[in-house]
């Protein structure tokens, strides 16, 4: 026994993801372990237990994405006794005593092993073997202070059990051996650094507590202090135009709502414990800071304070195809788009706010251009009315295609905005933005693209007529090309002022 109950300790001691904690002295846990060796127990058995574990995070508990399908042959019972008005004392399977979330899911919780799962035990068959693993891995982690939350489930035709420790007094979540931490750390680029990991290890341990609220006990005092760090967030997206804090909520008057939830929660708050209701919201605010501040790099010298910090430039190998490139686009989906689209996440971190402004502004451009192209089309219908302007067959056919895209941009302007409507939505943005760029980049391209051929095509419509049936005197055509021009070259300048690169943005201090 002792062979083995060092060989569990030195492993632990050795992992990288174990926290020093208070270690209680004869435990119940460790007490169950060594009843179990002394009785005779196989050591291959507690061994094989401990293999079972596998280690996940909160984030990949199964909350409310279990579905639960109601049996059509089951019994209804819907008899109401005489004069029964007792109050149901919670069910308990087991020593589990079943708890009800504040949002209205139910959970599992075991006072003397002090461990959670959500697994429905109403259904669960194999009781004795979780418990048989919590008292395995509660005798390795020998931490009566931590709290275990495992999750049972079928791998390979084999039972395993997820499972992660929370660390109270660390504020944190820990695991009995190496994590790969690929997935809980992918989001954010290159996370190497101990102190900048341990942030979304304390998300984790928030994210935790807004699932499993029971006896947690949050007072006032971290009420305020997110409420501080809250505000100095609202207070850098405000004045910021490119700041990254306005990524951590879909829009500014969500930043604002939530503090004012904040402040309510603390009113409320009796003998100075916030109960579970207000202890759910609290923890998924502080989960939600914690996470950007993750993703954002927080405390590492390349904290992105503004969005465009992050952005790389690519080298340009040959300026001819790249200017080539421009003009195809700027008559086909518009650099403006592009860019508009590149400045709503960085990195693959949304901007919510960024996102809103650019579905909003796309709705009141798309609007312009319909309004446009129906000045085109009638512009085309009064070149083919005049005898002589619009009979010949490039006039025609100019006309004509531009008569068609007007019309085509007047029904694309009338069903993209719904697209961009749909755009508000995070999951559905995040797909686009993350996967579909260049698609999205075309789909709202579309009632630009219609537009500028539409107009171009009416103006190249009336220039081949006149010049073609009216055949004018030189002068009058010298006067015509150098008015065009004019007017092109004005076009331009007003496009790259209002559209074009700023000045160079001095990083705040």
């Amino acid at each position: 026994m002792s062979t083995v109950t060092h060989t569990l300790s030195s492993e632990r001691n050795s992992k990288r993801l174990t926290w020093q904690g208070r270690k209680g002295t004869h435990n119940h846990h460790a007490t169950i372990a060594a009843v179990i060796f002394q009785a005779g127990g196989p050591q291959q058995q507690v061994a094989k237990l401990l293999e079972r574990g596998i280690g996940i995070w909160p984030t990949q508990l199964p909350r409310y994405a279990e579905v639960e399908m109601l049996a059509d042959d089951g019994y209804e019972n819907t008899l109401v006794r005489v004069k029964e008005i007792d109050n149901p004392q919670p069910a308990t399977y087991g020593n589990w005593q079943e708890l009800v979330h504040p949002l209205g899911g139910t959970y599992y919780y075991h006072n003397t092993k002090n461990a959670f799962t959500p697994i429905n035990l109403r259904r669960y068959l194999g009781l004795h073997h979780l418990e048989d693993f919590i008292d395995a891995s509660r005798a390795a982690v020998n931490e009566d202070r931590w709290t275990l939350v495992v999750l049972p489930t079928i791998f390979m035709g084999e039972e395993q059990f997820q499972y992660y420790y929370v660390v109270p007094d660390q504020h944190i979540i820990a695991w009995l051996e190496d994590l790969n931490g690929e997935l809980l750390f992918g989001e954010c680029i290159q996370p190497s650094e101990w102190r900048h990991k341990r942030l979304e290890l304390e998300a984790q341990y928030w994210k935790h507590f807004e699932f499993f609220p029971h006896q947690f006990q949050m007072d006032t005092s971290q009420v305020r202090r997110t409420r501080r760090e809250l505000l100095c967030y609202i207070g850098e997206a405000t004045t910021l135009g490119q700041s990254s804090a306005a990524s951590m909520f879909w829009t500014l008057d969500q930043m604002n709502q939530i503090g004012a939830h904040l402040a309510t929660i603390e009113g409320l708050v009796d003998n100075g414990i916030v109960e579970e209701t207000g202890v759910v919201f609290c923890c998924r605010i502080l989960y939600i800071i914690r996470h950007h501040q993750f993703l954002n790099r927080h405390n590492q010298p390349e904290a992105r304070l503004i969005r465009s910090h992050a952005v790389r430039k690519k080298h340009k190998t040959c300026k001819l195809l790249v200017f080539m490139g421009n003009a195809a686009a700027m008559v086909l989906c518009m650099p403006i788009t592009i860019d508009r689209i590149k400045n709503t996440s960085v990195d693959g971190i949304l901007n919510g706010v960024e996102v809103n402004s650019f579905i909003d502004d796309f709705s009141s451009q798309t609007k312009g251009q319909i309004t446009l192209a129906g000045v085109s089309m009638a512009m085309d219908i009064a070149i083919l009315a005049i005898p002589g302007l619009g009979t010949t067959e490039t006039s025609q056919t100019m006309c004509s295609c531009s008569l068609l895209l007007g019309v085509g941009c007047i029904f694309a302007g009338t069903m993209v905005p719904h697209f961009g409507e749909r755009m508000r939505s995070m999951d559905f943005a995040s797909y686009y933005l993350r996967h579909k760029t260049k698609m999205l980049i075309v789909i709202t391209g579309i009632p630009t693209s219609f537009c500028v051929l539409s107009v171009t095509g009416s103006i190249l419509g009336f220039l081949s007529g006149v010049a073609i049936d009216f055949k004018p005197s030189a002068p009058l055509m010298i006067a015509s090309l150098i008015t065009l021009g004019v007017v092109v070259c004005l076009l331009l300048v007003l496009v790259l002022a209002s559209y074009g690169p700023g000045p160079a943005r001095m990083r705040p201090q």
